[in-house]
């Protein structure tokens, strides 16, 4: 174990290790799930299917994950900025680009399958356990920034990929897009990402600003505190950190839904597209500010206040019926819940469980969730088929999202009874 002394600051490269964590997602999640979109209609051409049977492919994706997330966290130390690492990215990689010579649907359901559990080590997960380890202060601000990237490159490449398929095919066009991944996923991996500081010979960023940053070997103790795995699952917290991120994923499935509801209103399908791109652009700016938020508030007051943003948003949407600019404003506000889900997720963990398992907490919280979220779109088109009107859809989020700060109330009634430890010997922690 190497001694504070030893190491040197992190400084700058601390947030250039947040830039290669950001086009690492990008070059992944961002191109194999929102930008794969741009592929549903002239791939469904192609082979003479509908669109519903494609759409499994993103079901497939997140099945993939979710499979992945239940043991990733355990084995993320060993192989984050490794060649395994390479190496699991060259095969995700290599599955987007096998779609440019596929004839059979389900052919694209194998590739969501190797995308998805490629994209545990690659995206949120990764993304967070790596931040954690990295990162004493402004955590919160360095996850969002992250995420912030991916958000700039999904702007951005969604309608370049649109133009390339317009002018060489959707086969040409899924050859390109897995070249653009490689040069943003392989540079980041094998130059810039590592598990934890001292695998580049630096301390954490904010390390010495803390109380036992004058302790032989404080920043390994540090990373090695919290809440030890086998008690977390078991906590009252726990079940209620699993609750809240399966109501988030659940109702963060609008971005799908705003083309229909815009046509269904009277806004016209082109209002319904630029609801999705203010989405996305708003994405950008709430990523960060939902990050420092976290950091100066703490995470429980900061995602109670974000999540009354949410429910204003759905507000918003309900009177949006024949004013197009506020269902452009109330969707990209409406954005929240996707840095929530991120970005306030992974405050959420880091405060309540600590760094010791954080990974395998946070894998399995994800895991179940990520179930949890594949029915959102089901639940909201069987609530609109039901009643005839998306009011309906938004009173039934608004209703969740009261229960999601109900159960951020529990959170942080039962996170209290939990006891920290440090380093291997599981020494309480007192955490005043």
């Amino acid at each position: 174990m190497e001694h504070a002394h030893d190491l040197k600051s992190s400084g700058k490269f601390a947030w250039v290790l947040v830039l290669g964590l950001g086009l690492m997602s990008a070059g992944t999640t961002g191109s194999y799930s929102v930008v794969a979109g741009c592929f549903m209609t002239p791939v469904c051409d192609d082979l003479g299917i509908d669109y519903n049977m494609f759409s499994y492919y993103f079901t497939a994706t997140l099945v993939g994950i979710a499979v992945a997330m239940m043991f990733v966290g355990k084995i993320l130390p060993k192989v984050v900025g490794r060649w395994t690492h390479v190496a699991v990215a060259v095969v995700l990689l290599a599955a987007g680009a096998a779609m440019a010579f596929y004839s059979n649907v389900w052919l694209f359901l194998l590739s969501g399958l190797v995308i998805g559990f490629g994209m545990s080590f690659t995206t949120g997960l990764c993304m967070s356990a790596v931040i954690d380890q990295w990162f004493r202060k402004k955590a919160g601000l360095a996850i969002g920034l992250a995420w912030a990237v991916n958000s700039v490159y999904m702007v951005v490449m969604s309608p370049v990929i649109t133009a390339v398929i317009e002018s060489v095919g959707c086969r040409n066009g899924y050859l390109v897009l897995a070249a653009v991944s490689a040069v943003l996923v392989i540079p980041s991996i094998v130059f810039i990402i590592r598990f934890k500081p001292s695998d580049k010979g630096m301390l954490p960023y904010g390390y010495g600003e803390e109380s036992d940053a004058a302790e032989e070997g404080g920043a390994e103790v540090a990373a090695t505190r919290g809440v030890p795995f086998r008690m977390a699952v078991k906590s009252p917290a726990f079940i209620a950190c699993v609750l809240f991120l399966c109501f988030v994923q659940i109702t963060v499935c609008m971005n799908q839904l705003f083309p229909t509801y815009a046509v269904e209103v009277g806004l016209g399908a082109m209002t319904g597209s630029i609801m999705v791109s203010s989405a996305s652009l708003f994405d950008i700016f709430l990523n960060p500010a939902v990050g420092s938020a976290c950091d100066k508030l703490g995470s429980f007051k900061a995602l109670v206040l974000w999540t009354v943003v949410s429910i204003v948003s759905f507000v918003m949407l309900i009177c949006s019926a024949g004013v197009p600019w506020l269902a452009i404003v109330g969707a990209g506000v409406n954005d929240v819940m996707y840095v929530v889900a991120g970005s306030g997720l992974t405050c959420l963990l880091m405060s309540v469980f600590g760094s010791r398992d954080y990974g395998r907490i946070f894998g399995i919280v994800c895991g179940v969730a990520y179930i949890a979220g594949a029915f959102g779109m089901p639940i909201m088109t069987a609530v609109y088929s039901a009643t005839g009107t998306f009011n309906a859809v938004f009173g039934l989020c608004i209703a969740m999202n009261v229960a999601i700060i109900a159960l951020l109330f529990v959170i942080k009634a039962t996170s209290k009874k939990l006891q920290w430890v440090e380093g291997e010997d599981e020494k309480p922690v007192a955490l005043g």
